[in-house]
């Protein structure tokens, strides 16, 4: 089973006696507490309601009714394989509920898991590069095309490719503080593995996002920023919550570099807006 279980066992290390024992019983019958109230989960369970809201809401939801409504949501992969979160014949209301939960539950889970310490790193990091070389592929080729967009639009000389010979081309002539910043959420791409080491061998800056800190990846990488992996369903081939917590943690690296550097980007942004005007009023004369 995969979403609201893989977050609870995920968290099983922080949790209390008690909601270690509300966990085990939630991983052990889950089809039955969909059907419970909170009170007969609490008495079957033997833990207290309080318990049990601090449990939901420490896994990142905001009640039981949203932990019936993710435990609900993953019933049917037990039953059919390629339907992991949706059930035959259910409305649109229903499915955008679902698709919510597991949303709002990645992004806490993201929050709870990114050192703010290493975005603040990695941000001085973009700051000195000479240039930034940015690399995924497949579903997380979005961030970094996202990224690429941004980055080059606040004043970071930034590139990005999705052809290991191109990328390996471009950093092998790279200046010495280039940063070379990866996308894997397995980290387990060899294409990243095999660019992460060429960027230790040339003594350069790396980064990894990622939402596997055991990976090959992240053992090459200078820093590690942490994305939170609750499953994708199987008729979900983009990993679409994935790209989204790599798009997050993307926009929050970009905002915290322009509060922190708001000058110098502000000069970069009026300068290029002036320049877009330009050529947009010459065109017209045209």
């Amino acid at each position: 089973m995969e979403n609201i279980l893989i977050v609870i066992h995920s968290m099983t290390p922080s949790f209390s006696k008690k909601e270690a024992q509300l966990a085990a019983f939630i991983q052990e019958q889950p089809q039955q507490v969909v059907e419970m109230s909170v009170q007969s989960l609490a008495l079957t369970a033997q833990v207290s309601a309080a318990t049990i809201v601090r449990f939901c809401r420490k896994i990142g939801l905001n009640g039981y009714g949203e932990l019936k409504l993710a435990l609900s949501a993953i019933q049917h992969s037990i039953a059919t394989d390629g339907y992991r979160e949706i059930a035959p014949g259910e409305d649109a209301q229903l499915i955008m509920n679902k698709l919510e939960t597991h949303l709002t539950s990645a992004l806490e889970l993201t929050k709870k898991e990114l050192d703010l310490q290493l975005i603040e790193k990695v941000v001085d990091l973009l700051h000195t590069a000479s240039s930034v070389q940015l690399f995924g592929l497949v579903a997380s080729a979005l961030p970094v095309q996202d990224m690429y967009q941004k980055f080059n639009r606040i004043g970071l000389p930034t590139l990005q490719n999705s052809d290991l010979r191109m990328a390996v081309t471009c950093l092998s002539a790279a200046k010495d503080n280039t940063l070379l910043f990866c996308v894997s959420n397995s980290g387990e791409t060899r294409e990243v593995i095999e660019l992460l080491r060429l960027g230790h061998e040339k003594n350069l800056p790396t980064v990894l996002l990622t939402s596997n800190a055991a990976s090959t990846a992240a053992q090459l990488a200078e820093v590690v920023l942490l994305t939170k992996n609750i499953g994708e369903s199987a008729i979900r081939p983009g990993a679409t919550t994935s790209v989204l917590m790599q798009l997050f943690v993307g926009d929050l690296l970009l905002f915290r570099y322009v509060s922190k550097y708001y000058e110098t980007v502000s000069a970069n942004l009026k300068a290029t807006q002036q320049n877009i005007n330009r050529i947009e009023r010459s065109r017209d004369l045209k």
